[in-house]
């Protein structure tokens, strides 16, 4: 349900933000508002997009931290099954190794917060891309 809030606010700010500066200032203000509001929402996606990357990487090597520490103890084997629920429920099935699909996330996880140059320059770009558009509603 907070997706679709999200995804709502931001279809309001790319209607409303040109449609009310086109009703105070004019086509060419609504233009460039049409302009701010795309690399504004775009930004935000960006921005909500690394924040969620960052939450789910540090706590999942949290969680699969806790697993390492949890199998390392001389808990007896029941109770240290029950710990293991509590930290991290296992995804995967009878066929697959426990805890595969999660140390596989992790390392997927890894390369992409590794690789951090990549999304920088979607940014640079976005901001770019933005300016380009308000400066040619003007030219």
């Amino acid at each position: 349900m907070r997706d679709r809030s999200i995804v709502t606010a931001g279809v309001a700010l790319l209607v409303l933000a040109p449609v009310t500066v086109g009703l105070l200032a004019g086509v060419k203000a609504s233009n460039a508002a049409l302009a701010i509001a795309s690399g504004v929402v775009a930004g935000l996606g960006l921005a909500r997009g690394i924040r969620q990357l960052f939450q789910e990487h540090a706590d999942l090597r949290w969680r699969l931290r806790g697993m390492d520490i949890i199998q390392r103890s001389s808990l007896p084997d029941a109770d240290k099954n029950d710990l293991r629920e509590q930290t991290l429920a296992p995804s995967s099935t009878w066929l697959d190794t426990l805890y595969q699909r999660e140390v596989t996330r992790l390392y997927v996880l890894d390369q992409v917060a590794g690789n951090l140059a990549s999304i920088v320059l979607s940014v640079l770009g976005l901001t770019a891309a933005t300016a380009a558009s308000v400066w040619s509603v003007w030219i």
